[in-house]
């Protein structure tokens, strides 16, 4: 088995476990180095999760960002990104394929020549054995020193001339500084490292961006990047190339009797140079007019330099009590919960247990409160997709209390407008939502449902304004450019809702359900059936569906063909009890049917097959009389009498024609 590997600049020593890019030597983790040792074993090959994790890591119980994190390292290390992806490609929906013309180096040969026999083979990746393609065919013939000098002298002076016509030809561009400053506010270090103060700076970090966020000609962006960017340790530059930073704010906390401890630091990127920095030492008692005062400074530091206006909020809450609220928040929505709710659920019905207990110790307080209101609003059992009983009647009491409590409450708001968007009431559910999105505007979650309730109601380039807006601050985690691809199919834009769907699973390819289905609608609604095909193979056979998309792929757009599927959509309704939005896709669909699911959807916001009645693959759905029916019921008719018609209906009649 080869010692050395390599492909263009770069050369792997599989005994040595080097790694070696033009002719300098490059740091990888061990598992980097297997992961990229499996690619180059087996390139053109392509590689499910699970495979590589089998293979690597032995098992597959690791968190799903473990593997983007090694291929991240490794695309760092060969020179590429996600979105420069020279050898490592993403496959929707299945892995990675490395594409690259590996060969034995001349650093091999050489060593082949001089030693005259076989090296010894490398340690198997991980627990598993992973074929290797077969070897070159080895020389015995000894040769002088000197002759081998000359050749790796010679050798090295080659590598050295096309590394710089490589660098010349394929170089990614410097990073393309924004034209509005935009800062990341990396969670503070808790330096002691205990569980009370790890709270603590996670509460001060999101208090901060909420903060500077609100500040006039400054993007933020949200703490869920900015949390991964720390995970992923990046420095300056990378920080500006991945998630189109200016400026980062990083510091840490420290905790120690009654006293609080606080350095921060406000640096360039990608230079990494000092802007300002300073020190803050405060009783513990105090956090929150620490807090305040803060975000006071850092706002006037930035406005100082950046043009920004200072907006620090108002309020204070019981630290212990502050505490739990922020851990259960962070139980309730971090990445790593989101991503895989069904998993997920018993940990996230914990903390909602746990957070109805804290509202009701603190019925005064309403930090806790709204954000209990919020979660009650938007909560629905996996099963059913319908709220929980009671849940709807508890979030009202919930909302209105805590606005009574703290009118500037952006969950209270939010919870407040998700409530009259069950109600179609669509005039309360856009104003509570923007109301929520102008004293938030690092939520992208908020932004995102607003994004998804504008365009439900056909106001379609302000909803897409909306999602990328959410997708530039939330810009190294998935969710976010999921919704915008949505919006760009909504408007026919196909072939940009493909890009943006690469972004996404560049970032994740152990992407959450939606994700999947998402990419086979752009694939179907593209006509690339192909691809349809293999993502439909790569669903989970729990989902329910698979075997209904497989036989949808397969039709190849042939109407002739539906009779295959239909018999696989009415079992996958049976198996599930839930109805199957593949029957849109049937050629000459009765569309008049769908418009009560159409409506039950807009009232719950969810799935968000709402979107596809504006869509041109749908302008059938929109020249029936349902589609009157429909406007008036759900009260859209009398919404756009009131605020204005999308740009493309005019009123007519009684109703509206829409193009």
């Amino acid at each position: 088995m080869e010692r050395w590997i390599g492909f263009d600049t770069v050369e792997i020593d599989t005994v040595g476990r080097r790694l070696v890019v033009s002719g300098n030597e490059a740091r990888l983790e061990p598992k980097a180095f297997d992961v990229l040792l499996l690619f180059a074993r087996h390139p053109g090959r392509a590689f499910t999760r699970d495979e590589i994790l089998d293979a690597v890591w032995g098992h597959r119980h690791v968190t799903p960002g473990v593997l983007n994190r090694v291929v991240t390292l490794l695309r760092q290390a060969l020179g590429e990104s996600a979105e420069r992806a020279q050898y490592i490609h993403t496959l929707h929906g299945v892995g990675y394929r490395f594409d690259a013309d590996v060969r034995a180096t001349p650093r091999q040969r050489a060593d082949e020549q001089e030693l005259g026999a076989e090296t010894d083979p490398p340690p198997a990746v991980g627990d598993g054995e992973v074929d290797a393609p077969p070897s070159p065919v080895r020389g015995t013939r000894r040769i002088s020193a000197r002759h081998v000098a000359a050749v790796l002298a010679a050798s090295v002076l080659l590598a050295g001339l096309a590394a710089w016509l490589v660098r010349r030809g394929a170089e990614p561009a410097p990073p393309t500084r924004a034209t509005t400053p935009t800062l990341v506010v990396l969670p503070l270090r808790a330096v002691g490292g205990g569980h009370d103060e790890t709270v603590l700076a996670d509460g001060l970090s999101e208090e901060l961006t909420t903060q500077l966020a609100r500040a006039e000609g400054l993007h933020v962006i949200s703490s869920t990047s900015a949390r991964l960017a720390q995970e992923q340790h990046l420095d300056p530059q990378q920080l500006a190339v991945r998630a189109g930073t200016t400026h980062a704010l990083e510091g840490s906390l420290r905790e120690a009797d009654d006293t609080l401890r606080i350095d921060l630091r406000l640096i360039e990127t990608p230079s990494g140079r000092t802007l300002w920095a300073q020190g803050y030492d405060r009783k513990l008692a105090d956090v929150f007019a620490i807090q305040r005062e803060i975000a006071q400074a850092v706002s006037v530091a930035l406005a100082a330099r950046l043009g920004l206006s200072a907006t620090p909020r108002e309020g204070k809450i019981d630290l212990a009590q502050y505490r739990e609220y922020v851990e259960l928040r962070t139980m309730l929505e971090s990445p790593e919960v989101t991503l895989n709710a069904a998993l997920n659920r018993p940990r996230q019905e914990t903390a909602l247990a746990r957070l109805r207990e804290l509202v009701a110790r603190a019925p005064d307080r309403p930090m806790a409160m709204a954000y209990l209101a919020r979660v009650l609003a938007g909560w629905r059992d996996l099963r059913t997709q319908m709220p929980l009983p009671g849940a709807i009647e508890e979030a009202e009491r919930d909302a209105a209390r805590a606005l009574e409590l703290d009118p500037d409450n952006a969950d209270a708001h939010a919870a407040s407008g998700i409530l009259a968007c069950r109600r179609m009431d669509w005039n309360a559910c856009l104003a509570g939502l923007k109301r929520a999105v102008d004293l938030a505007p690092a939520d992208v979650r908020l932004r995102s449902v607003y994004a998804y309730r504008l365009g439900g109601l056909g106001y379609l380039a302000e909803a897409q304004r909306e999602a990328e807006a959410a997708a530039r601050a939330d810009p190294l985690l998935p969710p976010t450019q999921m919704i915008l691809a949505r919006l760009d199919d909504t408007l026919g834009r196909h072939d940009d809702a493909r890009h943006v769907l690469d972004t996404a699973f560049n970032l994740d390819t152990a992407m959450p359900q939606i994700g999947i289905y998402a990419a086979w609608y752009n694939a179907f609604w593209r006509r690339d059936y192909a691809a349809a095909e293999a993502i439909a193979a790569s669903m989970p056979a729990e989902y329910g569906y698979r075997e209904s998309y497989l036989a949808a792929a397969r039709t190849r757009g042939d109407p002739a063909r539906w009779s295959e599927v239909l018999p696989l959509i009415e079992a996958s309704e049976r198996q599930l009890g839930r109805y199957n939005f593949l029957r849109w896709q049937q050629p000459g669909f009765d569309a008049g049917t769908a418009f009560a699911r159409i409506e039950s959807m807009l009232r719950e916001g969810y799935p968000s097959y709402f979107l596809s009645l504006w869509q041109p693959e749908y302008a059938h759905m929109r020249r029936i009389p349902e589609f009157q029916d429909f406007l008036r019921d759900s009260h859209i008719l009398d919404y756009w009498r009131a605020h204005g018609f999308p740009p493309q209906c005019k009123p007519d009649g009684n109703g509206a024609k829409c193009d």
